[in-house]
């Protein structure tokens, strides 16, 4: 008899994971206030997981590990970015996602919340850490998420330079903001629409909708500093920190490369 969804999220909570449910076949939490509710207590998750062994199982990043997550659809340029520069994988824990995507944990790396990757001037996936989590096995969403490589203890090491240099963001061309909009009613309508996506934005997603938001804003015209004093609000609302919330801003606009 194989291992159940309640064996498993015991043994991530043995490894220091603090673990908690997600829907069954789904990435969303099934509690809100995931966050302050993920846990390594025995008896706690053992009520997360036999209340319905069907949940797949969700752990928090940016305490035992970060994770490096990449999509599916870029898999195979990171192999051959691999393969070019005789890049290795670290000796770190290595998943197949659902989607068939990737996972790479490794040790924290102090960048603190999510942040994305480039390769070559493409978003290829996310550096997920405080504030986010990973789906892990033996979840199910397309397929199961599996582990393709489990070093003794499930121990991470650090992240090479060459994963950490995914971190940086190309460098856009110098151009101008949209002509501004000059009606309130129309600014009042964009940033309520891009407030609203962010308030609705699943658990671990909201920082990266924040900042898509923030640079939809500016593409549509919003004055930045419209923009910012409402998304500022939307974040919070939504739950995520003062800080994080700046920097993400902070970032989106200097991502626009901008000229007077």
């Amino acid at each position: 008899m194989g291992l159940t969804t309640v064996d498993w999220a015991l043994g991530y909570a043995r490894l220091g994971y603090r673990v908690f449910p997600l829907l069954p076949g789904d990435k969303r939490p099934i509690y809100r206030g995931w966050q302050a509710d993920a846990t390594t207590d025995p008896a706690m998750v053992r009520q997360y997981f036999t209340a319905d062994p069907t949940r797949n199982i969700g752990v928090v990043c940016g305490e035992k590990f970060d994770a490096w997550d990449i999509e599916v659809e870029h898999v195979a340029a990171l192999t051959e970015h691999m393969a070019q520069n005789g890049y290795v994988l670290p000796e770190a824990p290595i998943a197949q996602t659902g989607r068939g995507g990737m996972h790479i944990l490794t040790v924290p790396t102090g960048v603190n919340h999510t942040r994305q990757l480039h390769l070559d001037g493409t978003h290829i996936g996310e550096l997920k850490s405080t504030g986010g989590f990973i789906v892990v096995a033996p979840s199910k969403t397309v397929a199961a998420y599996r582990w393709t490589w489990a070093p003794p203890g499930m121990g991470a090491s650090a992240a090479p330079q060459w994963l950490l240099d995914l971190l940086e963001r190309p460098k856009a061309a110098p151009r101008r903001f949209k002509d501004r909009l000059t009606q309130p009613n129309d600014i009042v309508a964009v940033l309520g629409q891009l407030g609203g996506a962010v308030l609705h934005a699943g658990e671990g997603s909201r920082n990266n909708y924040l900042y898509w938001a923030m640079r939809t804003a500016l593409d549509e015209g919003v004055p930045p500093d419209e923009a910012k004093v409402a998304l500022v609000g939307a974040g919070k609302t939504a739950g995520l920190d003062e800080r994080e919330i700046q920097a993400t801003l902070r970032s989106a606009y200097e991502a626009e490369s901008v000229t007077a």
